[in-house]
């Protein structure tokens, strides 16, 4: 396996077009609870997920490594974690989401549609029945750290209503919260074309709140910051 590429192309990408060219890619900021259009200015630098997390509080870091859809987490170049053969990972990268102070690998995948259990007891079940692409799988965001003395779910959630394409995490309002910022496509056709939608979420002790949404055509995501701190979403 090789391990989760620290700079993605698209970051040096963006890098490369702020510095050597006049056009600026659209750049968002998340003002009172609303995602704005920002300008970009001269200065921002590129946010990185980390490379490194310490998801079992040992003092050795643990590093994520992505290949064919697989996820593993190593420590000291050993696996300790790896995703069931059943998921097909698409994304992954270490956050700190769900308002425990403590850092997870958070992980975008897509797997065999499962309906809500209690589904088929409710006289009106059903109402995830049409979240799943021709193919029968659904698109899920999944919390993955150290629970119980072992690695596992601290928090996976249910089919998604609309496909994620990419995903990024970023303390965007200064609240010492990270929120989680998506783009989001539709489940026909997944795969091509252009996600339609820009989200904000935060984490409400359960689960996942929208902030703020903007509907569009946005191709890819990054994060980048200016020179006094403050965090942009960036959608060229």
């Amino acid at each position: 396996m090789q391990r989760l590429t620290i700079l993605p192309l698209i970051l040096l990408a963006l890098a490369a077009l702020v510095q050597t060219t006049s056009v600026t890619p659209r750049a968002w900021t998340l003002e009172s609870a609303a995602l704005e259009p920002a300008v970009l200015p001269p200065g921002v630098v590129p946010l990185n997920p980390p490379a490194q997390a310490d998801l079992d509080g040992d003092g050795a870091p643990e590093s994520l490594a992505l290949s064919g859809g697989r996820l593993a987490i190593l420590s000291a170049g050993e696996t300790v974690w790896e995703s069931p053969p059943g998921w097909s990972v698409v994304q992954a990268a270490f956050t700190s989401l769900n308002g425990d102070a403590l850092p997870e690998a958070t992980l975008l995948l897509w797997r065999a549609f499962q309906p809500w259990p209690v589904d088929a007891f409710l006289p009106y079940g059903g109402r995830i029945a049409d979240f799943h692409d021709g193919q029968g799988n659904s698109c899920h965001i999944i919390l993955i750290g150290w629970i119980r003395g072992r690695y596992g779910e601290l928090w996976a959630g249910s089919a998604l209503a609309d496909p994620v394409t990419a995903f990024a995490a970023a303390d965007l309002n200064g609240d010492a919260a990270q929120e989680l910022v998506t783009l989001e496509g539709r489940y026909a056709g997944a795969g091509s074309g252009p996600a339609r939608a820009l989200k904000v979420w935060e984490w409400n002790g359960f689960g996942f709140t929208i902030v703020s949404s903007v509907k569009g055509s946005f191709s890819s995501l990054a994060l980048a910051r200016q020179e006094e701190g403050r965090i942009l979403i960036l959608t060229p």
